[in-house]
Protein backbone atom coordinates (compact mmCIF):
# COMPACT_ATOMS: atom_id res chain seq x y z
CA UNK A 1 0.00 0.00 0.00
CA UNK A 2 1.09 3.96 -1.07
CA UNK A 3 3.06 5.37 1.90
CA UNK A 4 2.04 8.84 1.86
CA UNK A 5 3.32 12.10 3.41
CA UNK A 6 0.83 14.44 4.44
CA UNK A 7 2.84 18.52 4.47
CA UNK A 8 0.22 20.92 6.02
CA UNK A 9 -0.61 24.36 6.63
CA UNK A 10 -2.33 24.38 9.67
CA UNK A 11 -3.26 28.26 9.57
CA UNK A 12 -4.56 27.64 5.75
CA UNK A 13 -8.46 28.24 5.63
CA UNK A 14 -8.37 30.37 8.44
CA UNK A 15 -7.17 27.50 10.47
CA UNK A 16 -8.76 25.05 9.27
CA UNK A 17 -5.21 23.40 7.63
CA UNK A 18 -4.65 21.03 10.82
CA UNK A 19 -8.01 19.77 10.99
CA UNK A 20 -8.25 19.04 7.26
CA UNK A 21 -5.52 17.24 7.22
CA UNK A 22 -5.82 15.05 10.41
CA UNK A 23 -9.53 13.76 8.85
CA UNK A 24 -7.29 13.45 5.28
CA UNK A 25 -4.73 11.24 7.11
CA UNK A 26 -7.35 9.04 8.85
CA UNK A 27 -9.57 8.63 6.01
CA UNK A 28 -6.07 7.34 3.94
CA UNK A 29 -5.55 5.14 6.98
CA UNK A 30 -8.79 3.70 6.44
CA UNK A 31 -8.58 2.91 3.03
CA UNK A 32 -5.13 0.97 3.73
CA UNK A 33 -2.32 3.28 3.20
CA UNK A 34 0.36 4.18 5.57
CA UNK A 35 0.40 8.76 5.94
CA UNK A 36 2.08 10.52 7.74
CA UNK A 37 1.61 14.25 8.90
CA UNK A 38 3.92 17.14 9.30
CA UNK A 39 3.08 20.79 10.02
CA UNK A 40 5.09 23.74 8.68
CA UNK A 41 5.11 26.29 11.31
CA UNK A 42 7.18 29.18 9.22
CA UNK A 43 8.13 29.79 5.40
CA UNK A 44 10.53 27.34 3.92
CA UNK A 45 9.24 24.45 6.18
CA UNK A 46 7.47 23.20 3.01
CA UNK A 47 9.99 23.31 0.76
CA UNK A 48 12.26 21.42 3.26
CA UNK A 49 9.86 18.84 4.18
CA UNK A 50 9.61 17.95 0.40
CA UNK A 51 13.21 17.74 -0.09
CA UNK A 52 13.58 15.06 2.85
CA UNK A 53 10.56 12.99 1.18
CA UNK A 54 12.14 10.82 -1.03
CA UNK A 55 11.06 7.62 0.68
CA UNK A 56 7.35 8.21 0.34
CA UNK A 57 4.78 6.78 -3.12
CA UNK A 58 3.15 10.21 -2.74
CA UNK A 59 3.36 13.67 -0.90
CA UNK A 60 -0.22 15.81 -0.53
CA UNK A 61 0.14 19.57 0.43
CA UNK A 62 -2.94 20.58 2.69
CA UNK A 63 -2.80 24.19 2.34
CA UNK A 64 -3.30 26.55 -1.02
CA UNK A 65 -1.53 27.52 -3.40
CA UNK A 66 1.47 28.46 -1.43
CA UNK A 67 1.87 25.49 0.28
CA UNK A 68 1.92 23.76 -3.01
CA UNK A 69 4.43 26.05 -4.25
CA UNK A 70 6.94 25.77 -1.57
CA UNK A 71 6.72 21.84 -1.93
CA UNK A 72 7.16 21.89 -5.62
CA UNK A 73 10.40 23.99 -5.15
CA UNK A 74 11.89 21.26 -2.26
CA UNK A 75 10.82 17.93 -4.59
CA UNK A 76 13.72 15.52 -5.51
CA UNK A 77 14.57 14.22 -8.79
CA UNK A 78 12.37 11.45 -9.66
CA UNK A 79 9.86 12.90 -6.75
CA UNK A 80 6.55 11.24 -6.47
CA UNK A 81 3.64 12.39 -7.48
CA UNK A 82 1.93 15.78 -6.23
CA UNK A 83 -1.58 16.07 -4.92
CA UNK A 84 -3.35 18.66 -2.87
CA UNK A 85 -6.66 18.93 -0.44
CA UNK A 86 -7.31 22.73 -1.17
CA UNK A 87 -7.51 24.96 2.42
CA UNK A 88 -6.36 28.49 0.73
CA UNK A 89 -7.40 31.08 -0.32
CA UNK A 90 -7.68 31.70 -3.98
CA UNK A 91 -7.13 28.00 -4.90
CA UNK A 92 -6.05 27.94 -8.49
CA UNK A 93 -4.32 24.56 -8.32
CA UNK A 94 -8.07 23.14 -7.59
CA UNK A 95 -10.18 25.10 -9.71
CA UNK A 96 -8.49 24.16 -12.65
CA UNK A 97 -7.85 20.38 -11.99
CA UNK A 98 -11.30 19.73 -10.19
CA UNK A 99 -9.55 18.57 -6.99
CA UNK A 100 -11.63 17.45 -3.98
CA UNK A 101 -11.89 20.46 -1.70
CA UNK A 102 -12.86 18.29 1.40
CA UNK A 103 -10.91 15.06 3.29
CA UNK A 104 -12.84 12.92 2.56
CA UNK A 105 -13.26 12.99 -1.81
CA UNK A 106 -9.81 14.34 -1.30
CA UNK A 107 -8.35 11.04 0.40
CA UNK A 108 -10.09 9.15 -1.86
CA UNK A 109 -8.46 10.77 -4.92
CA UNK A 110 -4.86 10.67 -3.72
CA UNK A 111 -5.52 6.92 -2.81
CA UNK A 112 -6.84 6.23 -6.71
CA UNK A 113 -3.35 7.67 -7.42
CA UNK A 114 -3.97 8.78 -11.08
CA UNK A 115 -1.64 11.11 -11.73
CA UNK A 116 -0.89 13.45 -14.86
CA UNK A 117 2.27 15.22 -16.19
CA UNK A 118 2.22 18.90 -16.15
CA UNK A 119 4.34 21.85 -17.40
CA UNK A 120 6.84 23.68 -14.93
CA UNK A 121 7.68 26.86 -14.86
CA UNK A 122 11.16 29.15 -13.76
CA UNK A 123 10.95 32.26 -12.35
CA UNK A 124 14.38 33.76 -11.77
CA UNK A 125 14.85 29.55 -10.92
CA UNK A 126 11.82 29.70 -8.60
CA UNK A 127 9.53 26.76 -10.12
CA UNK A 128 5.71 27.52 -10.11
CA UNK A 129 2.48 25.61 -11.73
CA UNK A 130 0.15 28.54 -12.35
CA UNK A 131 2.01 31.76 -13.21
CA UNK A 132 4.26 34.86 -12.48
CA UNK A 133 3.67 38.46 -13.81
CA UNK A 134 5.04 41.93 -13.33
CA UNK A 135 2.31 45.06 -12.95
CA UNK A 136 -0.75 46.24 -11.19
CA UNK A 137 -1.17 42.53 -9.60
CA UNK A 138 2.36 41.85 -8.94
CA UNK A 139 2.62 45.51 -7.01
CA UNK A 140 -0.90 44.66 -4.68
CA UNK A 141 0.66 41.38 -4.05
CA UNK A 142 4.09 42.96 -2.99
CA UNK A 143 2.18 45.29 -0.91
CA UNK A 144 -0.27 43.17 0.85
CA UNK A 145 1.92 40.79 1.76
CA UNK A 146 4.14 43.49 3.53
CA UNK A 147 0.92 44.46 5.51
CA UNK A 148 -0.82 41.88 6.48
CA UNK A 149 -0.87 39.74 9.22
CA UNK A 150 -2.28 36.53 10.31
CA UNK A 151 -4.44 34.53 6.92
CA UNK A 152 -5.57 35.67 3.95
CA UNK A 153 -9.02 36.56 2.80
CA UNK A 154 -10.45 37.22 -0.18
CA UNK A 155 -12.63 40.17 0.70
CA UNK A 156 -9.69 41.74 1.87
CA UNK A 157 -7.70 40.94 -1.25
CA UNK A 158 -9.99 42.47 -2.74
CA UNK A 159 -10.73 45.96 -1.29
CA UNK A 160 -7.06 46.44 -0.87
CA UNK A 161 -6.89 45.84 -5.01
CA UNK A 162 -9.75 48.20 -5.35
CA UNK A 163 -7.94 50.68 -3.39
CA UNK A 164 -4.37 50.51 -4.93
CA UNK A 165 -5.73 51.34 -8.04
CA UNK A 166 -6.25 55.05 -7.42
CA UNK A 167 -2.63 55.29 -6.29
CA UNK A 168 -1.52 53.76 -9.24
CA UNK A 169 0.81 54.33 -12.11
CA UNK A 170 1.27 51.66 -14.61
CA UNK A 171 4.92 51.01 -15.90
CA UNK A 172 6.83 50.40 -18.78
CA UNK A 173 7.94 47.34 -18.97
CA UNK A 174 10.48 45.82 -21.89
CA UNK A 175 9.72 42.23 -23.10
CA UNK A 176 12.09 40.02 -24.61
CA UNK A 177 10.15 36.75 -25.83
CA UNK A 178 12.44 33.31 -27.21
CA UNK A 179 14.95 36.02 -28.35
CA UNK A 180 12.86 38.46 -30.04
CA UNK A 181 11.86 42.16 -28.87
CA UNK A 182 8.12 42.55 -28.00
CA UNK A 183 6.09 45.93 -27.49
CA UNK A 184 6.63 47.28 -24.50
CA UNK A 185 3.70 46.59 -21.64
CA UNK A 186 2.19 47.91 -18.61
CA UNK A 187 1.64 44.49 -17.65
CA UNK A 188 3.07 41.15 -18.45
CA UNK A 189 1.55 37.68 -17.13
CA UNK A 190 3.32 34.50 -18.36
CA UNK A 191 1.09 31.65 -17.41
CA UNK A 192 0.70 28.08 -17.17
CA UNK A 193 -2.64 27.84 -16.81
CA UNK A 194 -6.09 29.01 -18.03
CA UNK A 195 -6.79 30.08 -14.45
CA UNK A 196 -5.98 33.48 -12.91
CA UNK A 197 -7.64 33.54 -9.21
CA UNK A 198 -11.07 33.89 -7.89
CA UNK A 199 -13.41 34.70 -11.29
CA UNK A 200 -10.40 36.25 -13.56
CA UNK A 201 -8.95 34.10 -16.24
CA UNK A 202 -6.14 36.43 -18.79
CA UNK A 203 -5.30 33.35 -20.34
CA UNK A 204 -7.84 31.03 -21.32
CA UNK A 205 -6.59 28.95 -24.30
CA UNK A 206 -3.81 27.72 -21.96
CA UNK A 207 -3.18 23.90 -21.61
CA UNK A 208 -0.86 22.47 -18.42
CA UNK A 209 0.92 20.17 -20.88
CA UNK A 210 1.70 21.67 -24.11
CA UNK A 211 5.33 22.26 -23.45
CA UNK A 212 5.20 25.61 -23.14
CA UNK A 213 3.77 29.12 -21.12
CA UNK A 214 1.46 31.38 -22.23
CA UNK A 215 2.84 35.39 -22.11
CA UNK A 216 0.19 38.15 -22.60
CA UNK A 217 1.45 41.69 -22.99
CA UNK A 218 -0.89 44.37 -22.54
CA UNK A 219 0.38 47.87 -24.04
CA UNK A 220 -1.91 50.63 -22.36
CA UNK A 221 -1.41 52.74 -19.98
CA UNK A 222 -2.84 55.00 -17.60
CA UNK A 223 -5.61 53.57 -14.12
CA UNK A 224 -8.61 53.03 -16.84
CA UNK A 225 -7.06 50.70 -19.27
CA UNK A 226 -5.95 48.98 -15.90
CA UNK A 227 -9.96 48.46 -15.35
CA UNK A 228 -10.18 47.60 -18.47
CA UNK A 229 -7.95 44.66 -18.63
CA UNK A 230 -9.19 43.19 -15.21
CA UNK A 231 -12.26 43.71 -16.12
CA UNK A 232 -11.86 41.57 -19.56
CA UNK A 233 -10.21 38.67 -17.30
CA UNK A 234 -13.58 38.90 -15.42
CA UNK A 235 -15.88 38.27 -18.44
CA UNK A 236 -13.90 38.28 -21.96
CA UNK A 237 -10.92 37.30 -23.24
CA UNK A 238 -8.08 39.78 -22.40
CA UNK A 239 -5.99 37.98 -24.81
CA UNK A 240 -7.90 38.97 -27.85
CA UNK A 241 -7.98 43.25 -26.66
CA UNK A 242 -6.70 45.35 -29.17
CA UNK A 243 -3.37 46.30 -27.02
CA UNK A 244 -2.74 42.88 -26.01
CA UNK A 245 -0.27 40.47 -27.79
CA UNK A 246 -0.68 36.65 -27.17
CA UNK A 247 1.82 34.07 -28.03
CA UNK A 248 3.22 30.40 -26.76
CA UNK A 249 6.60 30.68 -25.30
CA UNK A 250 9.76 29.21 -23.65
CA UNK A 251 11.72 32.35 -22.21
CA UNK A 252 10.48 35.45 -21.71
CA UNK A 253 12.63 38.39 -20.29
CA UNK A 254 10.82 41.36 -18.34
CA UNK A 255 12.95 44.22 -17.63
CA UNK A 256 12.27 48.12 -16.52
CA UNK A 257 14.15 51.16 -15.18
CA UNK A 258 13.67 50.53 -11.81
CA UNK A 259 13.69 48.04 -9.41
CA UNK A 260 9.93 47.14 -10.04
CA UNK A 261 8.16 43.53 -7.91
CA UNK A 262 7.39 40.96 -9.33
CA UNK A 263 5.05 37.95 -8.35
CA UNK A 264 4.88 34.37 -8.64
CA UNK A 265 1.86 31.70 -7.61
CA UNK A 266 0.13 34.37 -6.31
CA UNK A 267 3.53 35.30 -3.38
CA UNK A 268 6.06 38.36 -3.55
CA UNK A 269 8.84 37.13 -5.71
CA UNK A 270 12.15 39.88 -5.69
CA UNK A 271 12.07 42.78 -8.41
CA UNK A 272 12.97 43.09 -11.85
CA UNK A 273 14.74 41.77 -14.36
CA UNK A 274 12.61 39.04 -14.61
CA UNK A 275 13.52 35.68 -16.00
CA UNK A 276 10.24 33.30 -17.11
CA UNK A 277 11.34 29.86 -19.03
CA UNK A 278 10.26 26.26 -18.94
CA UNK A 279 11.50 23.78 -16.00
CA UNK A 280 13.37 20.64 -18.14
CA UNK A 281 11.58 18.58 -15.67
CA UNK A 282 7.66 18.39 -15.47
CA UNK A 283 5.78 17.31 -12.21
CA UNK A 284 3.18 14.00 -11.62
CA UNK A 285 -0.08 15.44 -10.19
CA UNK A 286 -2.75 13.60 -8.30
CA UNK A 287 -6.35 14.22 -10.05
CA UNK A 288 -9.55 12.72 -9.90
CA UNK A 289 -9.93 10.04 -12.96
CA UNK A 290 -12.11 12.65 -14.97
CA UNK A 291 -9.56 15.47 -15.13
CA UNK A 292 -6.68 12.64 -16.00
CA UNK A 293 -9.22 11.62 -18.38
CA UNK A 294 -10.42 14.99 -20.22
CA UNK A 295 -6.53 15.72 -20.26
CA UNK A 296 -5.45 12.60 -22.32
CA UNK A 297 -7.74 12.89 -24.48
CA UNK A 298 -6.84 13.20 -28.12
CA UNK A 299 -6.99 17.07 -29.97
CA UNK A 300 -9.85 16.96 -32.35
CA UNK A 301 -8.34 17.08 -35.57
Amino acid sequence: MPKILIIANPVSGRGRGARVAEKTELRLRELGGTAETVFTSKRGDAKEFARRAGDFDRIVAVGGDGTVNEILNGLPDNAPPLGQVPVGTANVLAKTFGLPRTPRPGADAIHAGHTVEVDVGLANGRKFLLMASAGFDAQVVHDFHAQRTGAIRMREYFTWSIRAIFNYEPPRLRVTADGQKLPDGSYVLVSNLPCYGGPLAFTRTAKVNDGALDLLVYSAWGKLNVVRLFAEAFAGDPCAMPDATHRLVKKVVIEAESPLPWQVDGDPGETLPLTVEMCAQRVKLIVPESTKADLEKPAEA
